[in-house]
Protein backbone atom coordinates (compact mmCIF):
# COMPACT_ATOMS: atom_id res chain seq x y z
CA UNK A 1 0.00 0.00 0.00
CA UNK A 2 1.32 3.60 -0.69
CA UNK A 3 1.89 5.76 1.62
CA UNK A 4 -1.00 8.65 1.85
CA UNK A 5 -1.10 11.63 -0.01
CA UNK A 6 -0.51 15.03 1.29
CA UNK A 7 -4.01 16.38 0.52
CA UNK A 8 -7.23 14.65 0.65
CA UNK A 9 -8.84 13.43 -1.89
CA UNK A 10 -11.87 14.92 -1.24
CA UNK A 11 -13.46 17.81 -2.58
CA UNK A 12 -16.17 18.55 0.23
CA UNK A 13 -15.66 18.01 4.08
CA UNK A 14 -18.51 18.04 6.89
CA UNK A 15 -19.18 21.02 9.00
CA UNK A 16 -19.73 20.68 12.70
CA UNK A 17 -17.47 21.65 15.83
CA UNK A 18 -13.94 20.05 16.56
CA UNK A 19 -14.39 18.17 18.89
CA UNK A 20 -17.50 16.09 16.57
CA UNK A 21 -15.46 16.28 13.60
CA UNK A 22 -11.87 15.40 15.29
CA UNK A 23 -14.17 12.18 16.39
CA UNK A 24 -15.65 11.27 12.92
CA UNK A 25 -11.86 11.53 12.01
CA UNK A 26 -12.15 14.43 9.51
CA UNK A 27 -9.42 16.77 11.23
CA UNK A 28 -5.93 15.61 12.01
CA UNK A 29 -5.03 14.36 14.98
CA UNK A 30 -2.46 12.30 16.13
CA UNK A 31 -3.09 8.58 15.61
CA UNK A 32 -2.98 7.95 18.72
CA UNK A 33 -5.10 10.64 20.23
CA UNK A 34 -7.98 10.04 17.61
CA UNK A 35 -8.35 6.28 18.30
CA UNK A 36 -8.41 6.59 21.81
CA UNK A 37 -11.26 9.72 21.47
CA UNK A 38 -13.11 7.11 19.02
CA UNK A 39 -13.20 4.46 20.78
CA UNK A 40 -14.63 6.00 23.90
CA UNK A 41 -16.93 7.94 21.33
CA UNK A 42 -18.40 4.11 20.27
CA UNK A 43 -18.21 1.82 23.57
CA UNK A 44 -19.25 3.80 25.97
CA UNK A 45 -21.91 1.58 27.16
CA UNK A 46 -22.76 3.01 29.97
CA UNK A 47 -23.71 6.76 28.58
CA UNK A 48 -24.71 5.46 24.98
CA UNK A 49 -26.77 8.55 25.08
CA UNK A 50 -24.24 10.97 25.36
CA UNK A 51 -22.44 13.12 22.41
CA UNK A 52 -19.27 12.04 21.37
CA UNK A 53 -17.74 15.69 22.12
CA UNK A 54 -18.83 14.89 25.88
CA UNK A 55 -17.26 11.71 25.60
CA UNK A 56 -13.69 12.96 24.00
CA UNK A 57 -12.81 14.25 27.90
CA UNK A 58 -12.71 11.03 29.21
CA UNK A 59 -9.66 8.75 29.42
CA UNK A 60 -10.30 5.46 31.27
CA UNK A 61 -9.30 2.64 29.17
CA UNK A 62 -12.03 -0.11 28.04
CA UNK A 63 -12.17 -3.27 30.11
CA UNK A 64 -10.30 -5.84 28.31
CA UNK A 65 -12.75 -8.96 26.69
CA UNK A 66 -11.96 -12.20 28.13
CA UNK A 67 -14.77 -13.95 26.40
CA UNK A 68 -13.73 -17.29 24.12
CA UNK A 69 -15.32 -16.54 20.45
CA UNK A 70 -17.72 -19.41 19.41
CA UNK A 71 -15.93 -19.58 15.88
CA UNK A 72 -12.30 -19.22 16.01
CA UNK A 73 -11.42 -19.92 12.11
CA UNK A 74 -13.58 -21.22 9.38
CA UNK A 75 -12.07 -22.68 6.02
CA UNK A 76 -13.96 -23.13 3.52
CA UNK A 77 -13.69 -24.61 0.11
CA UNK A 78 -15.88 -25.66 -3.09
CA UNK A 79 -18.66 -24.40 -1.48
CA UNK A 80 -21.18 -21.94 -2.80
CA UNK A 81 -19.09 -18.80 -3.79
CA UNK A 82 -15.46 -20.37 -2.03
CA UNK A 83 -13.04 -22.26 -4.26
CA UNK A 84 -10.36 -24.77 -3.72
CA UNK A 85 -8.13 -22.40 -3.00
CA UNK A 86 -10.02 -19.88 -0.71
CA UNK A 87 -7.75 -19.34 2.03
CA UNK A 88 -8.67 -19.75 6.26
CA UNK A 89 -10.16 -16.49 7.98
CA UNK A 90 -9.77 -15.98 11.29
CA UNK A 91 -13.05 -14.34 13.09
CA UNK A 92 -13.02 -12.19 16.30
CA UNK A 93 -15.51 -10.77 18.61
CA UNK A 94 -16.72 -8.39 15.79
CA UNK A 95 -16.49 -9.44 12.40
CA UNK A 96 -17.96 -6.58 9.72
CA UNK A 97 -17.59 -7.77 6.18
CA UNK A 98 -17.38 -5.44 3.14
CA UNK A 99 -17.42 -5.55 -0.12
CA UNK A 100 -19.44 -5.28 -3.57
CA UNK A 101 -22.87 -7.31 -4.60
CA UNK A 102 -21.83 -11.26 -5.00
CA UNK A 103 -18.13 -11.17 -3.67
CA UNK A 104 -19.54 -13.76 -1.17
CA UNK A 105 -20.51 -11.99 2.21
CA UNK A 106 -24.36 -13.29 2.21
CA UNK A 107 -22.83 -16.75 1.10
CA UNK A 108 -20.05 -17.19 5.00
CA UNK A 109 -23.32 -16.37 6.92
CA UNK A 110 -25.22 -19.15 4.72
CA UNK A 111 -22.10 -21.50 5.67
CA UNK A 112 -22.18 -20.52 9.80
CA UNK A 113 -25.79 -21.32 8.82
CA UNK A 114 -25.14 -24.96 7.38
CA UNK A 115 -22.62 -25.29 10.52
CA UNK A 116 -26.16 -24.69 12.35
CA UNK A 117 -27.74 -27.18 11.08
CA UNK A 118 -25.34 -30.03 11.57
CA UNK A 119 -26.66 -31.32 14.60
CA UNK A 120 -30.30 -31.20 13.19
CA UNK A 121 -30.68 -32.51 9.35
CA UNK A 122 -27.58 -30.68 7.57
CA UNK A 123 -28.97 -32.65 4.93
CA UNK A 124 -32.89 -30.67 4.64
CA UNK A 125 -31.03 -27.68 5.14
CA UNK A 126 -28.99 -27.92 1.81
CA UNK A 127 -32.17 -29.32 -0.06
CA UNK A 128 -34.39 -26.30 0.97
CA UNK A 129 -31.59 -24.06 -0.22
CA UNK A 130 -31.60 -25.08 -3.67
CA UNK A 131 -30.18 -28.83 -3.67
CA UNK A 132 -26.49 -30.02 -3.56
CA UNK A 133 -25.78 -29.15 -7.12
CA UNK A 134 -26.23 -25.46 -6.01
CA UNK A 135 -23.88 -25.39 -2.89
CA UNK A 136 -21.20 -26.79 -4.79
CA UNK A 137 -18.71 -24.38 -6.78
CA UNK A 138 -18.95 -24.04 -9.94
CA UNK A 139 -16.06 -22.80 -10.38
CA UNK A 140 -12.32 -24.32 -12.46
CA UNK A 141 -12.42 -26.86 -10.04
CA UNK A 142 -12.93 -31.06 -11.37
CA UNK A 143 -12.71 -31.26 -7.40
CA UNK A 144 -16.71 -31.64 -6.50
CA UNK A 145 -16.55 -32.15 -2.82
CA UNK A 146 -16.93 -29.03 -0.68
CA UNK A 147 -15.60 -28.68 2.84
CA UNK A 148 -15.84 -26.91 5.71
CA UNK A 149 -13.75 -26.59 8.72
CA UNK A 150 -14.13 -24.81 12.09
CA UNK A 151 -12.31 -24.05 14.60
CA UNK A 152 -14.61 -23.91 17.64
CA UNK A 153 -14.70 -23.37 21.96
CA UNK A 154 -17.96 -24.77 23.10
CA UNK A 155 -18.28 -23.56 26.71
CA UNK A 156 -18.00 -26.98 28.40
CA UNK A 157 -15.30 -28.01 26.82
CA UNK A 158 -11.56 -26.24 27.85
CA UNK A 159 -9.53 -26.83 24.82
CA UNK A 160 -10.83 -25.91 21.24
CA UNK A 161 -12.04 -28.35 18.94
CA UNK A 162 -11.37 -28.96 15.46
CA UNK A 163 -14.55 -29.27 12.98
CA UNK A 164 -14.33 -31.03 9.62
CA UNK A 165 -17.15 -31.97 7.38
CA UNK A 166 -16.70 -32.76 3.22
CA UNK A 167 -19.46 -34.04 1.70
CA UNK A 168 -20.48 -34.22 -1.90
CA UNK A 169 -23.24 -35.30 -4.66
CA UNK A 170 -24.22 -38.83 -5.21
CA UNK A 171 -26.90 -38.76 -8.01
CA UNK A 172 -29.29 -36.14 -6.66
CA UNK A 173 -28.51 -36.47 -3.64
CA UNK A 174 -25.73 -35.09 -0.51
CA UNK A 175 -23.09 -37.80 0.67
CA UNK A 176 -21.11 -37.22 3.46
CA UNK A 177 -17.72 -38.25 2.77
CA UNK A 178 -15.20 -37.29 5.45
CA UNK A 179 -16.18 -35.93 9.45
CA UNK A 180 -13.78 -35.65 12.16
CA UNK A 181 -13.79 -34.03 15.32
CA UNK A 182 -10.51 -33.52 17.46
CA UNK A 183 -8.67 -31.36 19.92
CA UNK A 184 -7.50 -28.23 17.59
CA UNK A 185 -3.52 -29.11 18.48
CA UNK A 186 -1.50 -32.05 19.85
CA UNK A 187 -1.15 -32.72 23.45
CA UNK A 188 1.35 -32.31 25.06
CA UNK A 189 3.96 -35.92 23.82
CA UNK A 190 1.50 -36.63 21.04
CA UNK A 191 2.07 -36.33 17.36
CA UNK A 192 -1.49 -35.49 16.44
CA UNK A 193 -4.42 -34.31 18.17
CA UNK A 194 -6.89 -36.42 19.96
CA UNK A 195 -10.07 -37.38 18.08
CA UNK A 196 -12.99 -38.14 19.13
CA UNK A 197 -14.97 -38.73 16.13
CA UNK A 198 -13.30 -39.87 12.64
CA UNK A 199 -15.53 -40.60 9.78
CA UNK A 200 -11.96 -42.68 8.63
CA UNK A 201 -12.26 -43.29 4.68
CA UNK A 202 -15.76 -45.06 5.65
CA UNK A 203 -15.12 -46.65 8.66
CA UNK A 204 -16.77 -44.44 11.46
CA UNK A 205 -14.55 -44.74 14.72
CA UNK A 206 -15.73 -42.92 17.96
CA UNK A 207 -13.93 -42.23 20.84
CA UNK A 208 -15.85 -43.64 23.93
CA UNK A 209 -13.83 -42.86 27.70
CA UNK A 210 -10.69 -42.81 25.76
CA UNK A 211 -11.35 -46.15 24.23
CA UNK A 212 -12.05 -46.06 20.64
CA UNK A 213 -14.93 -47.95 19.00
CA UNK A 214 -15.48 -48.74 15.87
CA UNK A 215 -18.64 -48.43 14.49
CA UNK A 216 -20.64 -50.04 11.42
CA UNK A 217 -21.53 -48.57 8.42
CA UNK A 218 -25.40 -48.93 8.91
CA UNK A 219 -24.98 -47.18 12.42
CA UNK A 220 -24.12 -43.85 9.94
CA UNK A 221 -26.22 -42.01 8.15
CA UNK A 222 -24.13 -41.07 5.42
CA UNK A 223 -26.87 -37.77 5.14
CA UNK A 224 -26.18 -36.65 8.33
CA UNK A 225 -23.85 -35.10 10.68
CA UNK A 226 -22.73 -37.07 13.44
CA UNK A 227 -23.30 -34.03 15.25
CA UNK A 228 -26.68 -35.07 14.98
CA UNK A 229 -26.56 -38.73 15.65
CA UNK A 230 -24.32 -38.98 18.86
CA UNK A 231 -25.94 -36.44 21.41
CA UNK A 232 -25.29 -37.88 24.68
CA UNK A 233 -22.77 -35.33 27.19
CA UNK A 234 -22.10 -38.49 29.23
CA UNK A 235 -20.57 -40.88 26.92
CA UNK A 236 -19.79 -38.41 23.87
CA UNK A 237 -19.20 -34.81 25.52
CA UNK A 238 -17.24 -32.94 22.82
CA UNK A 239 -19.27 -34.24 20.29
CA UNK A 240 -22.32 -33.16 21.77
CA UNK A 241 -21.50 -29.73 23.42
CA UNK A 242 -19.49 -28.88 19.77
CA UNK A 243 -23.49 -29.94 18.21
CA UNK A 244 -24.63 -27.69 21.11
CA UNK A 245 -22.54 -24.80 19.99
CA UNK A 246 -23.55 -25.02 16.29
CA UNK A 247 -27.29 -25.40 17.28
CA UNK A 248 -27.34 -22.07 19.40
CA UNK A 249 -26.21 -19.87 16.75
CA UNK A 250 -28.69 -17.37 16.13
CA UNK A 251 -28.91 -15.55 11.83
CA UNK A 252 -30.88 -12.70 10.94
CA UNK A 253 -31.24 -12.31 7.39
CA UNK A 254 -34.22 -11.04 5.32
CA UNK A 255 -36.32 -9.27 7.89
CA UNK A 256 -39.99 -7.91 6.48
CA UNK A 257 -41.23 -4.77 8.07
CA UNK A 258 -43.78 -3.50 5.40
CA UNK A 259 -47.53 -2.63 5.74
CA UNK A 260 -48.39 -6.48 5.35
CA UNK A 261 -45.87 -7.91 7.32
CA UNK A 262 -46.66 -10.43 9.88
CA UNK A 263 -44.94 -8.49 12.87
CA UNK A 264 -47.38 -5.98 12.79
CA UNK A 265 -50.43 -8.21 13.94
CA UNK A 266 -50.94 -9.66 17.28
CA UNK A 267 -49.65 -12.80 18.37
CA UNK A 268 -50.03 -15.79 20.99
CA UNK A 269 -48.27 -15.05 24.40
CA UNK A 270 -47.33 -18.83 24.29
CA UNK A 271 -44.53 -18.22 22.05
CA UNK A 272 -40.37 -18.65 23.31
CA UNK A 273 -38.90 -15.51 24.89
CA UNK A 274 -35.68 -16.63 25.41
CA UNK A 275 -34.11 -15.24 22.23
CA UNK A 276 -35.23 -13.22 19.06
CA UNK A 277 -37.47 -15.81 16.34
CA UNK A 278 -35.23 -15.23 13.00
CA UNK A 279 -38.50 -14.20 11.81
CA UNK A 280 -39.23 -11.69 14.66
CA UNK A 281 -42.14 -12.99 15.27
CA UNK A 282 -41.60 -13.09 19.22
CA UNK A 283 -40.81 -9.28 19.45
CA UNK A 284 -43.37 -7.92 21.74
CA UNK A 285 -42.42 -10.61 24.12
CA UNK A 286 -38.41 -10.17 24.05
CA UNK A 287 -39.04 -6.23 24.49
CA UNK A 288 -41.32 -7.37 27.98
CA UNK A 289 -38.08 -9.47 29.18
CA UNK A 290 -35.51 -6.56 27.90
CA UNK A 291 -38.18 -4.67 30.29
CA UNK A 292 -37.77 -7.00 33.38
CA UNK A 293 -34.03 -6.66 33.16
CA UNK A 294 -33.12 -3.14 35.05
CA UNK A 295 -29.77 -2.32 32.92
CA UNK A 296 -31.45 -3.76 29.30
CA UNK A 297 -33.93 -1.81 30.23
CA UNK A 298 -32.77 1.35 31.06
CA UNK A 299 -30.39 1.16 27.81
CA UNK A 300 -33.73 -0.20 25.81
CA UNK A 301 -35.41 3.19 26.77
CA UNK A 302 -32.38 5.46 25.97
CA UNK A 303 -31.54 3.67 22.54
CA UNK A 304 -35.42 4.05 21.51
CA UNK A 305 -35.46 8.17 22.61
CA UNK A 306 -32.21 8.47 20.68
CA UNK A 307 -33.94 7.02 18.10
CA UNK A 308 -38.05 8.21 18.43
CA UNK A 309 -38.79 11.69 19.21
CA UNK A 310 -41.19 11.90 21.99
CA UNK A 311 -40.68 8.18 23.20
CA UNK A 312 -41.03 7.34 26.41
CA UNK A 313 -41.58 3.72 26.81
CA UNK A 314 -42.05 0.54 25.19
CA UNK A 315 -45.52 -1.39 26.57
CA UNK A 316 -46.33 -4.76 25.65
CA UNK A 317 -49.85 -5.74 26.71
CA UNK A 318 -51.71 -8.97 26.52
CA UNK A 319 -54.80 -8.81 25.03
CA UNK A 320 -57.46 -11.89 24.71
CA UNK A 321 -54.17 -13.81 25.04
CA UNK A 322 -52.00 -12.54 22.30
CA UNK A 323 -49.44 -9.76 22.95
CA UNK A 324 -49.24 -6.44 21.14
CA UNK A 325 -46.46 -4.28 20.66
CA UNK A 326 -46.47 0.05 21.17
CA UNK A 327 -44.64 2.93 21.58
CA UNK A 328 -45.67 5.10 24.39
CA UNK A 329 -45.03 8.76 23.12
CA UNK A 330 -44.61 11.85 25.83
CA UNK A 331 -48.26 13.13 25.75
CA UNK A 332 -49.71 9.70 26.68
CA UNK A 333 -50.73 8.44 23.42
CA UNK A 334 -49.26 4.48 22.35
CA UNK A 335 -49.09 4.01 19.07
CA UNK A 336 -49.18 0.32 18.21
CA UNK A 337 -47.05 -2.10 15.56
CA UNK A 338 -49.36 -1.54 13.30
CA UNK A 339 -48.53 2.27 12.88
CA UNK A 340 -44.78 2.52 13.72
CA UNK A 341 -42.40 3.03 10.91
CA UNK A 342 -40.61 0.51 9.28
CA UNK A 343 -37.20 1.78 10.12
CA UNK A 344 -38.53 1.81 14.29
CA UNK A 345 -39.58 -1.75 14.24
CA UNK A 346 -36.62 -2.90 12.85
CA UNK A 347 -34.83 -0.58 14.99
CA UNK A 348 -36.70 -2.31 18.23
CA UNK A 349 -35.21 -5.69 16.50
CA UNK A 350 -31.89 -5.07 16.57
CA UNK A 351 -32.29 -3.61 20.20
CA UNK A 352 -33.70 -6.69 21.11
CA UNK A 353 -30.56 -8.86 19.43
CA UNK A 354 -27.55 -6.97 20.70
CA UNK A 355 -28.76 -5.65 24.52
CA UNK A 356 -29.73 -9.05 25.65
CA UNK A 357 -28.12 -9.27 29.00
CA UNK A 358 -27.22 -13.35 28.17
CA UNK A 359 -27.29 -13.55 24.48
CA UNK A 360 -26.42 -16.99 22.23
CA UNK A 361 -22.76 -17.45 21.37
CA UNK A 362 -22.61 -16.23 18.03
CA UNK A 363 -24.70 -13.96 15.94
CA UNK A 364 -24.73 -12.95 12.24
CA UNK A 365 -27.06 -9.69 10.86
CA UNK A 366 -27.52 -8.85 6.99
CA UNK A 367 -27.29 -5.46 6.60
CA UNK A 368 -28.52 -3.85 10.03
CA UNK A 369 -28.13 -0.16 8.56
CA UNK A 370 -31.06 -0.43 6.20
CA UNK A 371 -33.61 1.51 6.86
CA UNK A 372 -31.98 3.41 9.44
CA UNK A 373 -31.66 7.08 9.38
CA UNK A 374 -27.74 8.34 8.53
CA UNK A 375 -27.65 9.99 12.40
CA UNK A 376 -28.40 6.37 13.82
CA UNK A 377 -25.61 4.53 12.30
CA UNK A 378 -23.09 6.00 15.04
CA UNK A 379 -25.38 4.66 18.05
CA UNK A 380 -25.79 1.32 15.76
CA UNK A 381 -21.76 1.15 15.58
CA UNK A 382 -21.89 1.97 19.38
CA UNK A 383 -24.36 -1.17 20.09
CA UNK A 384 -22.42 -3.44 17.73
CA UNK A 385 -19.04 -3.18 19.72
CA UNK A 386 -20.61 -3.32 23.01
CA UNK A 387 -22.56 -6.99 22.27
CA UNK A 388 -19.71 -8.23 21.06
CA UNK A 389 -18.09 -8.11 24.31
CA UNK A 390 -20.94 -10.37 25.45
CA UNK A 391 -21.48 -12.27 21.74
CA UNK A 392 -19.60 -13.23 18.98
CA UNK A 393 -20.58 -11.22 15.55
CA UNK A 394 -20.59 -11.40 12.52
CA UNK A 395 -22.37 -8.34 10.54
CA UNK A 396 -22.80 -7.40 7.02
CA UNK A 397 -22.59 -4.19 5.48
CA UNK A 398 -22.47 -1.74 2.35
CA UNK A 399 -22.50 1.30 4.49
CA UNK A 400 -19.00 3.54 5.00
CA UNK A 401 -20.50 5.35 7.64
CA UNK A 402 -20.92 2.11 9.62
CA UNK A 403 -17.46 1.25 8.57
CA UNK A 404 -15.87 4.79 9.65
CA UNK A 405 -16.83 3.99 13.08
CA UNK A 406 -14.30 1.22 13.11
CA UNK A 407 -11.99 3.28 12.36
CA UNK A 408 -10.05 3.08 15.87
CA UNK A 409 -10.37 -1.09 15.19
CA UNK A 410 -9.82 -1.38 11.57
CA UNK A 411 -9.42 -5.53 12.29
CA UNK A 412 -12.89 -5.98 12.99
CA UNK A 413 -12.92 -5.55 9.09
CA UNK A 414 -13.16 -8.28 6.72
CA UNK A 415 -13.26 -7.43 2.86
CA UNK A 416 -14.45 -9.75 0.79
CA UNK A 417 -13.65 -9.63 -3.15
CA UNK A 418 -13.57 -12.09 -5.92
CA UNK A 419 -10.62 -13.75 -7.38
CA UNK A 420 -11.04 -16.00 -10.60
CA UNK A 421 -14.47 -16.91 -9.75
CA UNK A 422 -13.70 -17.65 -5.85
CA UNK A 423 -14.61 -15.82 -2.60
CA UNK A 424 -11.38 -14.18 -0.96
CA UNK A 425 -11.88 -12.80 2.87
CA UNK A 426 -9.21 -10.87 4.29
CA UNK A 427 -8.91 -9.07 7.78
CA UNK A 428 -7.67 -5.50 8.31
CA UNK A 429 -4.42 -4.65 10.40
CA UNK A 430 -4.13 -1.85 12.13
CA UNK A 431 -0.08 -1.55 11.69
CA UNK A 432 -0.33 -1.78 7.87
CA UNK A 433 -2.90 1.16 7.76
CA UNK A 434 -1.53 3.66 10.41
CA UNK A 435 0.19 5.95 8.13
CA UNK A 436 -3.28 6.15 6.48
CA UNK A 437 -5.51 6.57 9.69
CA UNK A 438 -3.75 9.10 10.87
CA UNK A 439 -5.52 11.44 8.10
CA UNK A 440 -8.57 9.19 7.08
CA UNK A 441 -11.43 7.57 8.20
CA UNK A 442 -11.88 3.67 7.60
CA UNK A 443 -14.67 4.60 5.24
CA UNK A 444 -13.11 7.26 3.42
CA UNK A 445 -10.07 4.49 2.98
CA UNK A 446 -13.00 2.09 1.51
CA UNK A 447 -14.79 4.83 -0.72
CA UNK A 448 -10.98 5.63 -2.68
CA UNK A 449 -10.24 1.69 -2.97
CA UNK A 450 -7.08 2.08 -0.48
CA UNK A 451 -8.16 -1.41 1.68
CA UNK A 452 -10.45 -3.40 -1.37
CA UNK A 453 -14.15 -3.83 -1.47
CA UNK A 454 -15.11 -1.71 -4.07
CA UNK A 455 -16.95 -2.77 -7.60
CA UNK A 456 -14.54 -0.77 -9.81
Amino acid sequence: MSPPPENPPFSKFPTGDADDLKCRGILKTGATEYRSKLHLCFVNRDNPGVECSQQTKQTRRPEINMKRNALQSLHIRNLLSFGDSSPEIELGALNVLIGPNGSGKSNLIEIIGLLRSTPKDFADEIANGGGISEFLWKGRSKNQTASVQAVANPSEVNKPLRYHLSFRKLGSQLQVVDERVENERPDKGHAKPYLYFDHNGGRPMLNLAGKERSLQREEVDPQKSILSQRQDPDHYPEVTYLGRLFGSFRLYRNWEFGPDSDIRDLYGAEQKNDFLEEDVSNLGLMLNRLRSDTRAKSELLQYLKMFYEGAEDILTPIQGGLVDVRVEEANGIAIPASRLSDGTLRWLSLLTVLLHPDPPPLVCIEEPELGLHPDMIRPLVKLLISASERMQLVVTTHSDALVDGLTATPEAVIVCEKHEGSTILKRLGSEELSNWLNRYTLGQLWRTGEIGGNRW
